[in-house]
């Protein structure tokens, strides 16, 4: 694995990469950072409904962001996704065993799905998908404890699950379709890989079609009705593979394993993929035909690899424990702020809050793994000014 660690140097020069043919050597090039230097170096669920409690601020810049979670018993994996809302000031994360929980406006956590005939998300969620049309529906997906993928029409109050899939890694849907057929997910740490024309009311199991050797299928895009991506890694033949023919034959459109799912940037509309064992980063302009190397190793912290974009344009990632963003695209990064009080699993940033949001997820199988203070931590930042 690559771990990124923060680096102790002087150098005023950004990073730089070269953004030609990927190439992956033995060795990471020397790395230097304007504010803080960023060095690479290989390396039957039951529902608690008790009052959650409030937890201790965190000591500096990076401040508690958990109330209203902290106490509530889960298990390993407990706080596994936190989702920003691009259009509307409300956060959701995803507690184990205790479903969906909401943030809007800055106040406390939550619960979602305490409307009447509401199914119970028990899972650990994975992915949620906001429909850009319609406010009030997003889909979650999640592994473990209970169903694979659920949906909500009221903005959360109520859910329903889609189907009998279990754990599954992610969904992606057709939104060039107004009624929102199709929908593709991959399985937990499997090479499984399932579509739905029914809105997820049934499900075809098209793993058969996928090549051999591509190891886990994780993250899925849906470009229209036909036309999807699939990220897959650990595998001898793993790469990001495309098809044209909903999922009937696959072609392999980049030989590297990719990580996650790929943020679509809307400041020029093409996508950026993190590569499997922080081996950079990859952007494509022409729907998942071609992808060429942005970033190279020792950036993006493969525990949270997830890319999100700030309102300026600058793409944003985890780098180990610092905030790392990008003014051109991915060729050079520059560290903003202090290092986060632990290594996250994910990190975000609310538009609406002008605020870092990071989390990460504890796990102890001799204990109920309950929300502990602090496991949410918030950074302010107003790009306008930084």
């Amino acid at each position: 694995m690559i771990a990124l660690v923060a680096g102790c140097g002087q150098s005023k020069a950004p990073i730089v990469f070269d953004s030609g043919p990927a190439t992956f050597p033995g060795t990471t090039p020397a790395l230097s950072e304007t504010t803080t230097p960023v060095t690479a170096a290989a390396t039957s669920p039951v529902v608690d409904t008790s009052p959650a409690t409030v937890g201790a601020p965190v000591e500096g810049p990076w401040n508690n962001a958990t109330d209203g979670l902290v106490g509530l018993s889960s298990e390993c994996g407990n706080l596994s996704l936190l989702s920003v809302r691009p259009d509307q000031d409300t956060m959701i994360v995803s507690v184990a065993q205790q479903g969906l929980w909401e943030s809007v406006d800055g106040a406390v956590w939550t619960r979602l799905g305490t409307g009447r005939g509401s199914a119970k998300i028990t899972n650990r969620g994975t992915v949620i998908v906001y429909d850009p049309l319609h406010p009030a529906t997003f889909w979650e997906s999640g592994i473990y404890n209970g169903g694979g993928v659920y949906r909500t029409d009221d903005a959360g109050v109520t859910f329903r699950q889609l189907g009998d899939l279990t754990k599954t890694e992610a969904v992606s849907i057709d939104l060039t379709d107004p009624l929102r057929s199709t929908l593709i997910v991959t399985g937990h740490e499997a090479a499984t890989f399932y579509r739905s024309t029914d809105g997820g009311a049934t499900w075809t199991d098209l793993s058969g079609s996928l090549p051999p050797g591509i190891g886990y299928a994780t993250g899925p895009v849906v470009i229209d009705g036909k036309t999807y991506l699939l990220g897959t890694n650990t595998g001898a033949n793993s790469g990001i593979f495309r098809t044209a023919d909903a999922g009937a034959s696959w072609t392999k459109v980049y030989p590297v394993g990719a990580v996650g799912r790929p943020l679509i940037a809307k400041s020029d509309g093409a996508m950026y993929w993190p590569l499997d064992l922080g081996q950079g980063i990859i952007k494509s302009t022409d729907g998942g035909l071609t992808w060429k190397v942005v970033t190279q190793l020792g950036i993006v912290a493969p525990a949270a690899p997830q890319l999100f974009e700030l309102p300026d344009g600058r793409l944003g990632a985890a780098g180990g424990n610092l905030v790392v963003l990008s003014s051109d695209h991915g060729s050079t990064w520059n560290s903003v702020g202090p290092a986060m009080p632990f290594t996250p699993t994910g990190l975000a940033f609310s538009a609406f809050r002008k605020a870092f949001y990071a989390w990460h997820v504890d796990c102890d199988f001799t204990t109920a793994d309950p929300i502990q203070a602090n496991q949410i931590v918030r950074l302010d930042f107003d790009p306008a000014k930084q």
